[in-house]
């Protein structure tokens, strides 16, 4: 159960990131990047905090980075 909650929580975040990504769109892509990781560390720690184990947290953040940037790469590809 603490894996889905931790999923769902990281889908919150990646979605506030394509909100900040947007809002920064003449941002150089350093600082994206930089950005990026800065939300994959949040999300990380999110996942810690929840009760993961490191492994399994480092493996949730992973997949739903993955899944969300699959995901908005068909979505921008359909317009």
């Amino acid at each position: 159960m603490k894996e889905y909650v931790a999923f769902l929580l990281q889908m919150i975040i990646w979605s506030s990131f394509s909100l900040i990504e947007w809002l920064s769109g003449r941002d150089r892509l350093f600082f994206k990047g930089m950005m990026l990781c800065v939300f994959l560390y949040i999300a990380f720690l999110l996942a810690r905090k929840i009760g993961l184990r490191t492994w399994k947290a480092l493996w949730t953040t992973t997949l739903t980075a993955a899944m969300y940037f699959i995901c908005q790469h068909f979505v921008w590809e359909a317009l």
